[in-house]
């Protein structure tokens, strides 16, 4: 298994909205579509800045699932609608993680 972070940077003074589609219809989405989102956040005093982790079997089927995911066309059309007044977000980094060996020996 492993883990990938995604942070999410909205663009200036589109902060609330990124949260209100999150929120609202995103989530609710990432569940239909069975995402295995483990936790999310945003950072403290930086609203702008987003992020979540979610688990996946390994790097191949975490990049076929967004790739899935990017063409859905409910996604699509959530994207369309949410971003009529220009988009949203600034930029998306993305880090898969994985637990060293050392780790879990210590547990």
């Amino acid at each position: 298994m492993i883990l990938e972070l995604r942070e999410y940077v909205a663009l200036p003074d589109r902060a609330e909205d990124l949260h209100r589609r999150f929120g609202e219809e995103t989530l609710d989405l990432f569940d239909q579509v069975g995402l295995d989102l483990r936790g999310f956040w945003h950072a403290v005093g930086e609203r702008r800045r987003i992020v979540y982790l979610c688990a996946f079997a390994d790097v191949d089927v975490a990049v076929a699932f967004w790739e899935a995911f990017r063409a859905d066309p409910r996604w699509i059309a959530l994207k369309e609608r949410t971003e009529a007044n220009g988009p949203l977000i600034e930029r998306i980094e993305s880090t898969y993680l994985v637990e060293p060996d050392y780790v879990d020996a210590r547990r």
